[in-house]
């Protein structure tokens, strides 16, 4: 018989980051297939139409919907789907963040 690994306890199945913005939480969707989607997006440099689409994928729809009544401004909007692809990549260094 092969030789079995649990990687259960690794695993966050249940768990999605938010970031906060003012009172605002923002969930963070890192479902796999998402991310790889958001992967190809950021491939080269990203128009709007994309930053929107990365929007999208990256929150969960009650974000979105969160996020626009924000009105943020534009280089604010993109400031903040790129932080959020950050955090669901792990790539984001928590020493930049405000607190």
């Amino acid at each position: 018989m092969s030789k079995i690994i649990d990687i259960t306890d690794k695993l966050a199945f249940d768990e999605n980051p938010v970031i906060k913005i003012r009172d605002v939480e923002l969930e963070i969707n890192t479902e796999a297939e998402n991310m790889i989607k958001i992967m190809a997006l950021t491939s080269e440099t990203p128009g709007a139409k994309e930053i929107v689409e990365m929007c999208r994928l990256v929150f969960t729809e009650e974000s979105v919907e969160k996020l626009k009544a924000l009105q943020l401004k534009f280089n604010d909007y993109v400031d903040v789907v790129m932080t959020a692809i950050g955090v669901a990549s792990g790539s984001y260094d928590e020493s930049e963040s405000g607190e």
